[in-house]
Formats: structure tokens, C-alpha cells, sequence
């Protein structure tokens, strides 16, 4: 059997971001392969949070050794000094300079910052003033976005190009955008294998409230500004009668103080993980306005309440949605008002998109299932 490290460090989180979907993904490996039975050692960094579930959890198996360490350099030096065969990591992207004897699988989960470089709205979600200011700036000059999108693909370029190196990617689309970015891969050397993720049920949740509702309000890649304008002007002329506005996520962003139909607005911070289920169970719709995906779980979460979900066509969401959603162009703001407009008069189509989002979660759980088995095989064995 191969001598294995699992980078526990994609498990942790800074002071800044307390979750993330490559974090969720590296926890949900970790279970799988631990509830499996396999042995291997598990590296953590003394500098970030750890999930205190996944503390316990390592705890309760004797068999897992746990090393704590300062740096990714001091990383490296285990990695050499305790002759592993193989270093696992679902957040590769640090390990640009990695060179050690060990096979690094790393999981990339998206090019995000090469096909997203830039928005034209970015600068709105900024809070300083001079930062704004910039941000004004770079979304007006094309020359410097493209120093941007040549910048992103340079630095993704230095993780691929690491000599021993497999990649694992959360959709085809990431899989094909790698190889339309970076010519010289292997589609042989890159594996698809969809984030793994969980839910709480797969069954239509009655009755639904009056709300629509989206997440990470303070993100610009989830273009949650544009979605919150096209709202605003549908309420101002009284389109959308009896029907109010949850945005999870916000911050204080000014963009906020812009919304002319306040009482319609219910906009909260990040939220616990059980009241992001109740809001997600009783939403009269979900709505995903995202830019930009490597997967995508939000609008999958919401399926599995029967919730109808309207979601951005951009990168991956198409692939993992099916046809389980109401799609649009997510900078077409016209686009995005006729989807909210059918979602709000048509209930037959409500339910029917209720009714595909529940098949579509069956079928990528039964298929997670059947492909657990050999993804957990292909690192530990």
C-alpha cells in the first residue's frame, strides 16, 4: 500500500473566509476515505481554524497520524523526510513550486480567476473608497484586464505544469477549460470526478413561503448586484405583488443604500448552516445568478427541497443543473426579469421545475455513490 499525506490544510479556514466549496469538498474526502477504513497521515497548519468536527473525527482514529506545521515549506520537508508516495490536495493551488518525490494529486475545482479575470461591476462590491476608485478604473480599460487574464493564467500554469502531477477537476467544463487554456496537457491525465456533496433530504418541502432567495451577497463572481437591480425594478412597477427579496451573505457594501424598494429587501450576513437549510427549504425560488462556477452546490442544495431554482447558463452550472433549471444569460439583466416574471405566474412550471430538480439531486448522489468508491481507490491504493 502506497504511503499517503492528506493535505488536511484545504479542511481549515482563515479569520476571512469561514467557507468554501474546495474546503467542503477536501472535508467530505477525508470522511469518506476515514469511514472507508484507509490509513494515512493527515498534515494541518498551526496559523488557520480547524473545523472542530474534524478534529474530533481525527481523534477517534488511532491509526491516522497528525502533523501540525507552520509553512507548506515545512510541508515539503515531511513529505521528504517521511517518504510518502503520494500528497493528496483538494486546495493545490499554494503548491506551485512543489517538487518533491512524492505523486501530487491535486483537485482543481476552477479557473475562475482566468475566465473570470475581471467584471464590469466588481468595483461596486468594494467598501473603501480608493479601492472602489480603481476598480471604476480597471473596469473601463480592456488593456488592463487582459494583463489581468494573462497574469491568472501564468500563475494557474505554474500548479499545472508541476512534474508528477494528476489532476482530478469537479466538472467537465473545468476540464475542458484547462485544456483550452493550456494546450500542451493530457485529457489522459486529468480526471473528472463531480464535488461530492450531501443534503439533509431529496423531497418536495410544502408549504413554500413568499420569498426569492440568493446567497454571498458580498461576492462579485455571484453577481448578486445585478439580480438585486433587476428586482428592485420590477417591484418599483408593482410586477412582483406579494413577493419580498432574501440575500444571505451581505456586507456593507453601498451598493445596498441604491435599492429603492427597501421594505421588499431582507438582507442578512452570513447565516448558521441550519438557518441556510430552513431558508433554502422554504423559498418560493432560488436564484443563482453566479458568473462563474467550477461546480456549483447552492442551487443543488435548494433542489433537494423541491425549490425551483433560475440559474446563470455560465461555465459548469448547465452541466450540473441539467435541465433541472430555468436558465438565463447572467449579464442580461432583461433576461434574467422575463425568467423571474415566468417563475412568479406560471405555477405549472414551478412545480415541474420542483419535480426535475429532485431527479436531478437522485441521480448525482446515486451517481456519487458508484464513483466514490473508485476516486477513494485511484488516491489511497
Amino acid at each position: 500500500m502506497p504511503k499517503i499525506l492528506f493535505d488536511g490544510t484545504a479542511t481549515q479556514s482563515n479569520s476571512r473566509v469561514a467557507f468554501h466549496g474546495g474546503g467542503e469538498y477536501a472535508k467530505y474526502m477525508l470522511r469518506a476515505a476515514l469511514d472507508s477504513g484507509f490509513v494515512f497521515d493527515v498534515v494541518l497548519s498551526n496559523k488557520l481554524f480547524s473545523d472542530n468536527a474534524i478534529e474530533r473525527m481525527l481523534e477517534e482514529h488511532e491509526k491516522i497520524r497528525v502533523f501540525r506545521v507552520d509553512s507548506k515549506h515545512d510541508i515539503y520537508h515531511l513529505i521528504d523526510e517521511e517518504q510518502y508516495d503520494v500528497f493528496y490536495s483538494a486546495l493545490p493551488a499554494a503548491y506551485t513550486d512543489y517538487s518533491g518525490p512524492a505523486k501530487l494529486i491535486g483537485v482543481v475545482h476552477g479557473l475562475r480567476a482566468v475566465e473570470l479575470p475581471w467584471d464590469f461591476y466588481r468595483y461596486k462590491y468594494e467598501k473603501r473608497l480608493a479601492r472602489k476608485l480603481k476598480g471604476w478604473m480597471i473596469s473601463h480599460c480592456s488593456l488592463i484586464q487582459d494583463y489581468l487574464k494573462r497574469k491568472h493564467i501564468s500563475h494557474s500554469h505554474q500548479l499545472l505544469k508541476v512534474k508528477n502531477a494528476q489532476f482530478v477537476t469537479a466538472s467537465y467544463h473545468t476540464k475542458s477549460s484547462m485544456l483550452n487554456f493550456y494546450p500542451e496537457l493530457q485529457a489522459d491525465n486529468i480526471s473528472v470526478f463531480y464535488s461530492p456533496f450531501s443534503v439533509e433530504k431529496i423531497e418536495l418541502s410544502l408549504p413554500k413561503s413568499n420569498y426569492f432567495l440568493m446567497v454571498s451577497g458580498n461576492r462579485f463572481e455571484k453577481n448578486v448586484y445585478r439580480a438585486v437591480k433587476v428586482f428592485d425594478k420590477l417591484f418599483s412597477e408593482n410586477r412582483l405583488q406579494e413577493k419580498k427579496v432574501v440575500v444571505t451573505g451581505c456586507g456593507n457594501q453601498s451598493f445596498w443604500k441604491q435599492i429603492k424598494n427597501k421594505d421588499c429587501f431582507e438582507l442578512l450576513p452570513y447565516v448558521s448552516t441550519e438557518e441556510l437549510e430552513r431558508l433554502y427549504e422554504k423559498a418560493f425560488c432560488f436564484v443563482y445568478p453566479s458568473l462563474n462556477e467550477g461546480f456549483g452546490y447552492p442551487p443543488l442544495k435548494a433542489m433537494s427541497y423541491g425549490t425551483p431554482v433560475i440559474a446563470s447558463s455560465a461555465t459548469s452550472i448547465p452541466e450540473v443543473c441539467d435541465n433541472a433549471a430555468c436558465y438565463f444569460s447572467p449579464t442580461n439583466e432583461d433576461d434574467l426579469a422575463a425568467r423571474i416574471l415566468r417563475i412568479a405566474i406560471d405555477e405549472a412550471y414551478r412545480l415541474q421545475l420542483a419535480e426535475r430538480g429532485l431527479k436531478r439531486v437522485k441521480e448525482l448522489q446515486e451517481r456519487q455513490t458508484k464513483e466514490m468508491e473508485r476516486e477513494l481507490r485511484n488516491i489511497f491504493s
